[in-house]
Parts: C-alpha cells; structure tokens; sequence
C-alpha cells in the first residue's frame, strides 16, 4: 500500500499565488479610483453642510453669519481650498464690502491636497458668503451663488455643483469632474 502525503505541491501553490496577483492588479487601481471619487464626493458634501450651518447660524442668532476661507481659522487670508470658517459677521453693511470677523463658530481644516473649490457669482470669483439674518444672501449684484467642489483625477459624476438661490436655499448636484 502506497502511503501519499496529503499537501500542496509547488507548482499548484505557484498558479495560485500568480491568479491572486493577477486579481489584485486588476481591483487595486479600480479600488483607488473609487476612493478617490468617495473623497471628492465627500468634500462636496462637507461643503454644502457648511453653508447649510452658516445659513442655519444666521437665521437662529438673529444677524449675519458668513463663511470665508481662512488658513488660520481667525482671519478671511486664503482661498477655499485652505480650510474655511463660519463666523458672526460684523461688517457695516450688507454689501459686497468684505465681512469683519466677529465670534468665529466653526472652522473646517484644509482638504485634500488635491482639492478643487471654486465658489462664483455669474463668473465673478467669490471670497465670501454672507447670510442675513433671514437665511438670505446678503450680496449686491443680485445673482445666486455657484461653487463648484471635486478632487482632481476623480472620475464620473463625483463632482458636486453647490447652488445657493438668492432665497438663500442651498441644492446640490452630481457633476461630471472636469480636472484631470
């Protein structure tokens, strides 16, 4: 009687590694490119509930509340992609003229690196967006607010197109992303 031991041989063991290998080479890329555009769609969301919260701030204390960028958290110095804040906005008037930092309520940190944000009124770039005490925009020229927010090399519609109305209402969209 001929006594076989029971295992895996070498060259079985060597196709199975290459079949893992050759599956992991085909998931890792779509892997990342999902992750990629869960961030981007992420940092649209992020971005709307900012708004959301400024709006929300202005209407509950009675007064204007703004959002701008800010690198330090304290002071209206950077684009959007520098993190932003919401604060209690003291400026003079409800004009175009840029907000006065009062009691900042909430900050956001710098996103990704890669990060795109770009907030527009018609095709004027905008720094700031103030809210009246009636959940309005306080802005001169009258047109809603457009802000765009994606990452770069996400793919699909993970873009996110931010539109605030003149009412003040804040709607969000997928967009196709366009930068590469």
């Amino acid at each position: 009687m001929v006594n076989r031991s029971k295992g895996v041989t070498l060259v079985e063991l060597l196709v199975a590694v290459a079949v893992v290998a050759i599956a992991l080479s085909i998931a890792v890329p779509s892997f990342q490119t999902q992750m990629l555009n869960n961030r981007s769609i992420a940092l649209g969301e992020d971005f709307a509930s900012a708004v959301n919260y400024t709006r929300s701030e202005a209407v509950k204390r009675a007064g204007r509340v703004s959002l701008c960028a800010s690198k330090n958290g304290t002071a209206c110095d950077g684009v959007w992609t520098d993190g932003f804040m919401a604060f209690v906005d003291t400026a003079a008037t409800d004009t175009t003229t840029p907000p006065v930092v009062g009691l900042v309520l909430r900050v956001w940190e710098k996103p990704d690196a890669n990060a795109l944000i770009s907030v527009k009124s018609d095709v004027i770039d905008v720094t700031f967006i103030r809210y009246t005490s009636l959940g309005t925009l306080a802005r001169v020229n009258e047109k809603p607010l457009v802000i765009a927010a994606e990452l770069k090399r996400c793919a699909g519609k993970s873009g996110r197109q931010i539109n605030i109305g003149l009412s003040g209402l804040v709607s969000v969209n997928s967009v196709a992303c366009t930068a590469y």
